[in-house]
């Protein structure tokens, strides 16, 4: 990443580790496995599948990689958790990249966060894809491998869409291999590796079988109506709510945690938690006396909740 990135962003790339992903990163020092949902393995495999379709296109390989860590490049701790009602990543962009980068460049990342097709370049254009299909794919393997849920509990015409073979043999020992790195062994490491080549190869497939590999998929109703399927009937009725809430408490951290936060740093919020880790976060409201210790440790994500309260719901 550092041969092609420039050094500023190599190094705010390095931040994301330690933002959240899927479920929330929190500091707690203790559960090793919430390292496996950094922002910083989602921005990977985005930048994975844009080079994919990038070389399909015959597109510059610099530029795609360049987009790619830049779309996701000002997250704040917590993200979706924390900046729901407080903060658009698209508007804050520019400020973010301005004076480091060539005006177009950084009016091309902020069309990106801000998904307006029209104004994007081809290489933008896979960035955008990639981000697109990539988010399908890891909400539902994490849920699976990462949350314990059992695919019966998941509709099977999302599975159809996504062209997962939930039904084939060598496919659930995948995702079983990948439940018992993470959660028996807690190898984070080989997690990642193991996950991030699944996600990639499940993404391609659905990619190659819909056809949106010679195609702009962009410029299709069927992608767009795909898309809006998925995101609407699927994640946000079956996996957001599992993984936002039961899981990650993100009410409780909007008001507990971000809500203090952002009252406080007033008009230096954007700077400030465009800048800080959720470690820095956490450290801070301890600091200033805004939330007491026992509070966040109330935070801490509850991985193991299906096993917990509704272990009838359980892959393994």
């Amino acid at each position: 990443m550092s041969e092609v990135l420039p050094t500023w962003l190599t190094c705010a790339a390095k931040r994301l580790q330690a933002i959240t992903g899927f479920v929330t990163v929190h500091p707690n020092g203790g559960d090793p496995r919430t390292l496996a949902f950094s922002r910083y393995e989602h921005v990977a495999r985005v930048a994975s599948l844009a080079l994919l379709v990038g070389e399909e296109r015959r597109l510059p390989r610099a530029e795609v990689l360049l987009f790619s860590w830049l779309h996701d490049i000002n997250r704040w701790p917590f993200a979706h958790n924390a900046e729901k009602g407080h903060f658009d990543g698209a508007d804050d962009m520019e400020r973010f990249i301005e004076g480091r980068l060539p005006e177009a460049t950084v009016s091309q990342a902020a069309d990106i966060a801000r998904k307006r097709v029209s104004d994007l370049s081809q290489a933008a254009r896979a960035v955008l894809l990639a981000d697109i299909v990539t988010g399908f794919f890891e909400d539902t393997l994490f849920t699976i491998t990462g949350l314990n849920l059992s695919p019966s509990e998941l509709p099977d015409g999302a599975f159809d869409v996504l062209r997962l073979p939930v039904g084939d043999y060598a496919f659930l020992e995948e995702l079983q291999h990948l439940y018992l790195l993470l959660n028996r062994e807690a190898d984070v490491a080989r997690y990642n590796r193991d996950f991030n080549s699944l996600v990639f190869r499940s993404a391609r497939k659905f990619l190659a079988e819909h056809d949106f590999l010679n195609m702009d998929p962009l410029e299709s109703e069927r992608f767009w109506r795909i898309r809006s399927a998925l995101r609407y009937d699927y994640l946000e009725q079956y996996i957001f709510p599992l993984n936002n809430e039961k899981v990650c408490h993100g009410e409780m951290i909007r008001r507990i945690l971000v809500d203090p936060v952002v009252s406080r740093l007033g008009g230096n919020a954007e700077a400030c938690l465009t800048r800080w880790t959720e470690v820095d976060m956490v450290a801070y409201v301890l600091r200033e006396g805004l939330v007491a210790e026992e509070t966040v440790s109330a935070l801490e994500p509850r991985l193991d909740y299906i096993s917990d309260v509704d272990p009838g719901r359980c892959f393994i």
